[in-house]
């Protein structure tokens, strides 16, 4: 019987290990979608008034949604003729000069600087 206890806390870790993976992933989706909702009720509070907000963010969220739907349901176009002609595609490649530095990194930077400010205060 010792066997089946073992089993069954195996298989209950891995399950809640699987499951705070998944909660990890998903979390942050909804965290970021809630505050975006939370942002986008402040704009529309301010420009059209706190009554009249939530229905204007309701409009727009459908036009949005029959959009995004659209957009899921449409298919590639099928060629126009059966004897198409293949090009040669040339790829231009740029070479990053020495100061070239991306925004994400530049704000890593910005981050990492002012944390090393604020340990020196």
């Amino acid at each position: 019987m010792d066997i089946l206890a073992w089993i069954g806390w195996l298989l209950w870790t891995l399950l809640g290990l699987a499951w705070s993976v998944l909660w990890f992933l998903v979390g942050g989706w909804v965290s970021t979608l809630a505050q975006i909702a939370v942002v986008a009720l402040v704009i529309f509070g301010y420009k059209y008034g706190w009554r009249r907000a939530p229905q204007e963010i309701a409009t727009r969220a459908v036009t949005f949604a029959r959009f995004a739907w659209a957009w899921i349901r449409s298919r590639e176009l099928p060629a126009a003729s059966p004897r198409s002609e293949v090009r040669e595609v040339y790829r231009t490649v740029r070479v990053k000069e020495v100061g070239d530095i991306n925004l994400s990194t530049l704000l890593s930077l910005l981050m990492l600087g002012g944390l090393g400010i604020l340990g020196v205060l």
